[in-house]
């Protein structure tokens, strides 16, 4: 005989799974026909019925250690002298306990101390071998370790640990979580996939594994799942900001009347915290645009800006992307000087400019080429500049740059080939790297890289800078939290940008993406020349090209080129005036 709680089983097992495949056949209908309100609507009252009717009963998390938890804070701070001494009181008490003995292997690494590091997590992985949690954290902090000291093998590594910890335990919630963030970020699309999915089938009332996974099939160009995953997300949590800004951004979606009032409900709660309520103000904004009302639509942006402002301080300016600083330290003696130096290979393909300005698309058309591999945005050139800083806290940066050897950027060229080559999933002669911001290095590029291409891709400064404003960055580009902060950074860009023309003339080449628009061919044409590859018609055709593509605008660079978003500011041109006076003599001066 079954027990009662075995009887209660049985009888819900049958409306449970009646329930699910409900879902399951209205977030089909949402794929097909991700435009159509009633297919939504329908989702979303499968999925709180579901909600409602079979309550989400996950097992409370065992609480962890405040030693750990204390631990884990100072590392993070960098005050790792205090993290170690409370982790071996903490290890003295509890011997062997994993997440302690993995951080001090952390630090160990973080120390310089690599076979230390290598001795505990190995003994760790000899010790825990059967335990899927102490595993997965280990998983985690080899992941940890070779992010932080740029040790790429211990990601394949981490990989197998995490692959080890599933065998043992298939449905480890924190495990698969983890490998699906590791596998996205590293572009192992078809593991993350196969993660992502287990993981909402497991736990299929967590709205964050749905927006997970909404995201990465939006990147893998399955744009009508990625909404259907999306709404399945914000029915169960309305008040997602994040999950309404990721769906607001979505290009193949409508937002309904319905989605406006969910909301503007969302935004009259007292509790909803500040890194949910400015995404909802930028989705709501959105959604007003495509309504027509523009006035209510800047009034959200402005509301969102404002809080984003005060709660994630902009980061104080470096001088490195100063007009001012580019035009005294890379000088036309300073290049006569190093002529000559550096890496003199070829290859790589560096993509600049600003955001929103068409770089993405340019990435796509040279990826349709037989010859070039697209890798996306690469963070290698930030990476060295930074390194350079900090290697010399004291010294003046112009003076630091100026004391480098034909030797020093000798071995950044070979470092940039190096660590590229782990993005490359080709043996194709050429690679972009289609990072916007790396228009501030350009100087450092030239001398460690001569040979490599820039690309300069402009747009109308208006079209430009409001599409970023209007656009949540979260605290990432924090030029965009004002419209003054705006037109001054695209000000800067193009000072910088005639700068390098004057002392490197022809070294840049400059693609205005109107132009682009309006010629095609001979656009494509003129850039292949310059990049040294012969004409390919498969570049006019880059919406065939089938690749993953990452950026927000994935689902655009999928469709013929047009002219959407052309204009669009002066639906706003009222509120636009602090944009305008920043922007400057750069308002009429923009394409030179």
């Amino acid at each position: 005989m079954l027990s009662n709680s075995s009887k209660s089983n049985a009888r819900e097992v049958g409306p449970e799974s009646q329930s699910r495949e409900a879902a399951e056949r209205a977030r089909a209908a949402v794929a097909a026909a991700p435009r159509d309100e009633s297919a939504a609507e329908r989702l979303r009252e499968v999925v709180q019925q579901y909600q409602r009717d079979f309550p989400n009963s996950k097992p409370e998390a065992t609480p962890t250690a405040p030693e750990i938890v204390e631990a884990r804070r100072l590392i993070d701070e960098n005050e790792l002298e205090e993290a170690e001494i409370l982790l071996r009181k903490h290890l003295a008490i509890i011997r062997n306990d994993p997440p302690a003995m993995h951080m001090m292997a952390e630090i160990a690494a973080y120390c310089g101390l690599r076979a230390d590091s290598d001795r505990i997590l190995d003994h760790s992985s000899r010790l825990h071998v059967d335990d899927p949690d102490a595993l997965v954290d280990l998983a985690a902090t080899l992941r940890r370790i070779a992010v932080h000291e740029d040790i790429p093998e211990l990601i394949y590594k981490a990989a197998a640990v995490f692959d080890r910890a599933l065998e043992i335990e298939p449905a480890h919630e924190r495990g698969l979580a983890l490998k699906a963030e590791m596998m996205m970020q590293t572009r192992g699309l078809d593991q993350a996939h196969a993660a992502c999915r287990k993981l909402v089938s497991l736990q299929s009332q967590v709205a964050a594994y749905w927006i997970g996974y909404g995201y990465l099939l939006k990147t893998l160009g399955e744009a009508g799942e990625g909404v259907a995953a999306i709404r399945t997300a914000l029915a169960l949590d309305p008040g997602n900001g994040s999950g309404w800004w990721t769906l607001a951004d979505l290009k193949n979606v409508a937002l309904f009347e319905s989605d406006i009032a969910q909301m503007e409900a969302a935004l009259e709660r007292d509790d909803l915290p500040d890194g949910q309520r400015v995404p909802l103000h930028f989705a709501l904004a959105k959604a007003l645009d495509s309504a027509g009302e523009f006035e209510r639509a800047i009034e959200h942006i402005e509301l969102g800006s404002e809080i984003r402002g005060k709660t994630e301080k902009p980061k104080s300016k470096s001088i490195i992307g100063r007009s001012a600083f580019i035009r005294e330290t890379f000088t036309q003696q300073f290049f006569d000087e190093r002529q000559g130096w550096g890496d003199q290979r070829s290859g790589p393909i560096f993509i600049v400019g600003m955001h929103r300005a068409g770089s993405t698309l340019v990435e796509q058309i040279l990826s349709s080429h037989s010859q070039i591999e697209g890798s996306e945005e690469l963070f290698i050139i930030n990476t060295f500049s930074n390194e350079l800083a900090l290697s010399h806290p004291d010294q003046n940066y112009g003076d630091t740059l100026r004391a480098l050897e034909n030797e020093d950027f000798k071995l950044f060229g070979q470092r940039y080939f190096e660590i590229s080559s782990r993005s490359r999933r080709t043996r194709r002669p050429f690679l972009t790297d289609k990072y916007p911001g790396n228009w501030k290095f350009i100087g450092l590029i030239h001398c460690m890289l001569p040979n490599a291409r820039i690309i300069d891709v402009r747009r109308n400064p208006m079209d430009c800078c409001f599409a970023n404003y209007f656009r949540y960055y979260g605290s990432a580009a924090d030029h965009s939290f004002s419209q003054s902060g705006m037109g001054r950074y695209y000000a800067d860009y193009v000072a910088a940008m005639r700068h390098f023309d004057e002392v490197l003339p022809g070294r840049v080449h400059r693609l205005i993406h109107d132009d682009l628009v309006d010629d095609l061919e001979g656009e494509v044409r003129r850039l292949l020349n310059y990049v040294g590859v012969p004409f390919d018609e498969a570049c006019l055709r880059f919406y065939e090209t089938e690749r993953a593509v990452h950026t927000p605008s994935s689902e655009q660079v999928r469709r013929p080129i047009n002219r959407a978003g052309f204009g669009k500011w002066r639906n706003y041109e009222p509120w636009l005036g602090d944009l305008k006076g920043a922007l400057g003599e750069t308002l009429g001066n923009w394409r030179e």
